[in-house]
């Protein structure tokens, strides 16, 4: 009976050990960020039943540093005018610091089907955004 009793509470706690971690891991976003980055802010939403979600970010980083955090998060392509037909935008975050710069001239992206994740660097923050539908 006690046998019985001990593998349950392991199996159990082994079953919060994987769910929390959702809750306790830091998102890729936040990780891909130069360990001098502050004043990070990140508001995350999904639909709980879908596919459907949003991330936005935003975290005050040097300039130099910009490449880098694209590179680890696969932001291969520059945004330019043949990009114009894509279904990319800032999205309308609902964190009152979401201030993204309205162009997306220069923005690094990548877009595949319903998914895509776009940064951009602006006034000292850089702004990251990545919405899949």
């Amino acid at each position: 009976m006690k046998r019985i009793t001990i593998g349950c509470l392991v199996c159990l706690f082994i079953m919060l050990l994987v769910c929390s971690g959702r809750f306790i891991m830091l998102s890729r976003a936040r990780r891909a960020l130069p360990w001098t980055a502050t004043g990070v802010q990140e508001h995350y939403q999904d639909s709980r039943f879908g596919s459907d979600f949003q991330r936005c970010l935003r975290a005050r980083i040097n300039e130099s540093d910009f490449d880098a955090f694209a590179k680890r998060l696969d932001l291969t392509r520059t945004y330019g005018a043949d990009d114009e037909s894509l279904p990319i935008s800032w999205t309308a975050c609902d964190a009152t610091w979401w201030t993204p710069p309205r162009s997306l001239v220069g923005a690094r992206f990548e877009h595949d089907g319903d998914y895509y994740a776009m940064a951009a660097f602006h006034d000292g923050h850089v702004y990251f955004v990545a919405m899949g539908w």
